[in-house]
């Protein structure tokens, strides 16, 4: 599961791999450049062991062509293997709910709406340059279409994904455990950078913060 990678990608839609200077040993193969320390090998076994998450993140997105820049602040729920929660809070309430990778729902308190699509349709109605970064299989697809290289630096690590067969790139920022605090997604015309703050791995989350019913909202099925 790319869970990590999945939860700073999913934000983004409501390769420098030669001249890079890394400390240690390096070691390479057709997909990644490593150290003698591999943050991307720490980062799959960090994802391994995460069982849930909880967080609070700020992220910009700079539209280029429009030259606009929107700024969202929120929560992220996470419970293996696939319900996810992100709550926005600002510039304006928005809940969104992946449950077990079957539904999406949108929920709009200030217009009381709830929109509800399947998670097929609304993975097939991504660009088609994001879809592998939104696939819930292993990470031998995104390794096998990237190209993936890393550094060391003295607050962390780097982490560049460079797609093959897209025009994207992520940029994982981890810190000194190897936790992804911040990502950068450049699709040329847009730009997404995501700050995770706060975040509690591995507690107790209720279920039920997944669910949500309001007799008083109008359901939406796309």
């Amino acid at each position: 599961m790319k869970t990590l990678i999945l939860i700073l990608s999913f934000f983004t839609t409501t390769n420098i791999t030669c001249g890079q200077t890394i400390k240690g040993s390096e070691i390479k193969n057709d997909t990644y450049t490593y150290t003698s320390i591999n943050p991307y090998l720490k980062l799959k076994e960090l994802d391994a062991s995460l069982k849930t998450l909880k967080a609070t993140f700020k992220q910009e997105i700079y539209f280029k062509v429009a030259d606009i820049e929107q700024n969202i602040e929120g929560e992220i729920l996470f419970i293996k293997p696939e319900k996810l929660k992100l709550i926005h809070k600002r510039p304006y309430n928005q809940i969104i709910i992946i449950d077990s990778k079957k539904n999406i729902e949108i929920i709009k308190p200030k217009d009381k709406q709830i929109i509800r699509t399947s998670w097929e349709k609304w993975k097939n109605n991504l660009e088609p340059r994001l879809k592998g970064l939104f696939d819930f299989g292993n990470y031998s697809s995104l390794e096998n279409d990237s190209n993936i290289t890393s550094k060391e630096e003295k607050d962390g690590y780097i982490i560049e994904i460079n797609s093959k067969k897209s025009d994207y790139k992520l940029i994982l920022k981890l810190n000194k455990d190897f936790f992804p605090v911040e990502s950068i997604l450049d699709l040329k015309d847009t730009i997404v950078k995501t700050i995770i703050n706060e975040f509690e791995k591995n507690i107790e989350i209720d279920p039920k913060e997944f669910e949500f019913k309001n007799n008083d909202y109008e359901l939406i099925e796309l």
